[in-house]
């Protein structure tokens, strides 16, 4: 798998590693005058930590917001069930406040107990922000990794469902997946670890738009 280690801050455009983010985020976008008090949060993929996101969220907002903000940008396929827990065997209710946790504590998200997406999410500082209209703010998150189709080496825009637990490239470009065996199992390929599970197809509304900066 390509890697996606670097990111794009969805408040100035610039990109950089995971880790240099976190910095400028906090360095760069916190507010100390602004009136709402937020966490900032790092989500990762469990399985594949390529795929990450920081947002920030107000402390006095619960689990169930921060699990509706998973859903639409990298979870919902068919209503599945889900759960946060302090480890795997400790679920925790969603109407807790996040003022409930600390700095350096490490949630669980689990979404779908069938094939199951899970992601980490470890709070990672305190942080001020004016006053915004939802619950959740998207801050940065991973350059789309890029594949191959197996067959003929062009880019990728499907994964086969079938094929993804038995082959290493279960990658196919639109004209090759026209051909493949499997073709009623292919997916679109998309940014998030659920990728080519159950049904989701990866229809969320916050793809990076660079054209958004280009005159600053």
């Amino acid at each position: 798998m390509a890697s996606g280690s670097k990111g794009n801050c969805y408040l100035c455009g610039e990109e950089l590693s995971k880790t240099a983010m976190k910095n400028h985020i906090l360095k760069k976008h916190n507010n100390p005058q602004g009136e709402e008090k937020c966490y900032l949060l790092k989500v990762e993929g469990v399985e594949n930590k390529n795929y990450w996101l920081f947002i920030d969220i107000e402390v006095t907002d619960t689990l169930f917001e921060l699990d509706l903000f998973l859903r639409s940008i990298w979870l919902e396929c068919c209503g599945h069930m889900s759960a946060f827990s302090i480890s795997k065997y400790e679920e925790i209710e969603m109407d807790l406040e996040l003022s409930s946790f600390s700095v350096g504590q490490k949630l669980l998200h689990e979404y779908d107990f069938g094939t199951t997406t899970e992601t980490i999410i470890t709070i990672v500082g305190e942080t001020r922000r004016e006053m915004y209209d939802y619950s959740v703010r998207l801050l940065a998150r991973n350059v789309p990794p890029e594949f191959s189709c197996s067959s003929c080496g062009k880019p990728a825009t499907l994964i086969c469902n079938e094929c993804m637990y038995e082959s290493e490239n279960p990658f196919f470009c639109d004209d090759c997946g026209e051909e493949h065996e499997h073709e009623d199992m292919l997916l679109p390929v998309c940014n998030s670890p659920r990728m080519g599970e159950c049904a989701y197809e990866g229809d969320d509304i916050f793809d990076f738009d660079p054209e958004k900066f280009a005159a600053k």
